[in-house]
């Protein structure tokens, strides 16, 4: 049995899988199960060639995906329906704002099942906060608040290396730059979802919001994932904006706290992963059994936690936000849930929106970065999902 499993920034998270995978191999000797990581693109690029060439282009018998792609697999007839591999499954178990990553937008049938789940938050560190007299919850209300606090915090460290924020994955992506688009009243679609609104004023000033820290040098681009850990981030930055609290050596606890990403948004965005069978795999059974175990509460408990993440099964999900330094703030963030679309066009407008800020970010660390450049690339974006909304 093969499994698909998504890159991420924490390789935390494929040691916790090989713990789970190790754990069910022990039950299950008789079931021989290998597992290949692959990024979104490269994921994305595999499944489009099998579904090209099914003979020649293997795919796997279970995927690990982002639930804002169920829909599209499952039209494509790509996913086999939940219930009849793991019997088990019962949606009620989860909470309700993920339910509607189970399935297709037109029907209840379940394709995936919700497995983890993270929240963009700005981490700050208490110590720096204190020595420049800043109060996290009052200078951090607003993006142009947090712009200020980066200004003060960059003129009163001299440290060589010292950035006022990090971006926890290492780089610039549509996950983090959603928020800021709300905070100025714009979105991805329209209301209706029948155009997509990136090249709107509210959606490009959003945009342009979350570039502003890089294009003043507060924040590095292209730099190493704070979620590797290590012993330099605390004497290197003041503020981490990411979806897990920054690792440190074993032993030691990060000194970062948790507040909410400045603006005045009505809602909070939720990234949720989830596991499905492939139709066409010849292995279903064996396929239910590790849906089984891997959604088990024992699992969920031990795998998502293992790597900062949240694991999405309601009651395993309540135990840890118990547990987490800052539950008042996540609990606030999770209150105001706004998980990815899981429509036929969002996977790949996620996709386009994270190349035009990959190349903005280009032009940033070259100095060659102008707002017409960035402009004309989100129209051409817009252009292209419009085109597919045209057709789906």
């Amino acid at each position: 049995m093969l499994i698909w499993l998504l890159a991420d920034s924490d390789t935390g998270k494929f040691a916790a899988f090989k713990n789970l995978l190790n754990s069910f191999s022990a039950h299950y000797p008789e079931i021989k199960v290998d597992f290949r990581v692959m990024t979104r693109r490269s994921m994305w690029r595999n499944i489009f060639a099998h579904l090209r060439d099914s003979r020649n282009r293997e795919t796997a018998d279970i995927m690990e995906l982002p639930q804002s792609w169920t829909a599209v697999l499952a039209k494509l007839g790509l996913l086999a329906e939940i219930d009849r591999v793991f019997e088990a499954f019962t949606p009620v178990r989860y909470p309700d704002f993920l339910k509607k990553g189970c399935s297709t937008e037109e029907s209840d049938i379940a394709f995936s099942a919700p497995w983890w789940m993270e929240a963009p938050v700005l981490f700050y560190h208490p110590e720096e906060f204190k020595k420049h007299s800043l109060r996290p919850e009052a200078d951090l209300s607003d993006w142009g608040g947090f712009l200020s606090v980066c200004e003060r915090l960059a003129s009163g460290n001299k440290k060589r290396g010292f950035y006022p924020v990090l971006c926890g994955a290492g780089r610039l992506s549509a996950a983090y730059a959603l928020p800021c688009v709300w905070n100025r009243g714009g979105d991805l679609f329209s209301e209706d979802r029948n155009r997509c609104t990136l090249s709107r004023d509210e959606a490009v000033k959003g945009l342009e919001d979350y570039l502003e820290p890089a294009l003043r040098g507060y924040l590095p681009l292209f730099g190493e994932t704070v979620l590797e850990g290590g012993p330099f981030y605390e004497d290197s930055a003041a503020m981490v904006i990411g979806t897990r609290l920054p690792a440190f050596p074993a032993g030691r606890k990060s000194s970062f706290r948790p507040v909410r990403l400045p603006g005045a948004r009505k809602k909070e965005q939720i990234l949720s992963y989830g596991l499905a069978a492939a139709s066409g795999s010849p292995r279903l059974k064996e396929a239910g059994l590790f849906l089984k175990w891997a959604l088990s509460a024992d699992s969920c408990r031990s795998f998502a936690p293992a790597f900062g993440a949240f694991p999405c099964l309601t009651q395993v999900f309540e135990e840890i936000l118990e547990n987490s330094r800052g539950e008042e703030v996540w609990r606030e963030v999770f209150s105001s849930p706004a998980p990815a679309p899981n429509s036929a066009v969002y996977p790949t407008a996620e996709l386009l929106l994270d190349k035009a800020l990959w190349h903005a970010s280009l032009r940033i660390s070259r100095q060659a970065y102008t707002r017409e450049d960035f402009l004309r690339e989100l129209i051409i974006a817009q252009g292209e999902i419009d085109y597919l909304l045209s057709l789906y």
